[in-house]
């Protein structure tokens, strides 16, 4: 009974959002507004941006614009990097203590 449940929950589609997805590099800051206006905040293809700072400027920030999927997708890669880093260097710490 698990197994056929858990056969039934991989062989679904997944939610497929009903628009294509946007390209936030594209759009200029009037088209995005647009965009974001017709979806929800928690909407997967809503485009959120924040200005960071351009490297070898202490001044100047340039806007970095994704949709909510991309950020997601962009911190859980992150943080698996960076778990991948701490379990390398504990088990690299681990192993050379003992020689």
């Amino acid at each position: 009974m698990l197994f056929s449940a858990i056969l039934l929950l991989t062989a679904a589609p997944a939610a497929v959002p009903a628009i294509p997805e946007p390209k936030p590099a594209e759009m200029s800051s009037a088209e995005i507004r647009a965009h974001n206006k017709t979806l929800d905040r928690t909407h997967p293809y809503f485009i959120k941006c924040v200005r960071e700072a351009d490297t070898g400027s202490l001044v100047a920030r340039k806007p970095v614009c994704k949709t909510n999927e991309r950020w997601s997708l962009m911190e859980r890669h992150t943080r698996a990097a960076a778990d991948q880093m701490a379990s390398d260097m504990t088990a690299r710490s681990a192993s050379s203590s003992g020689n």
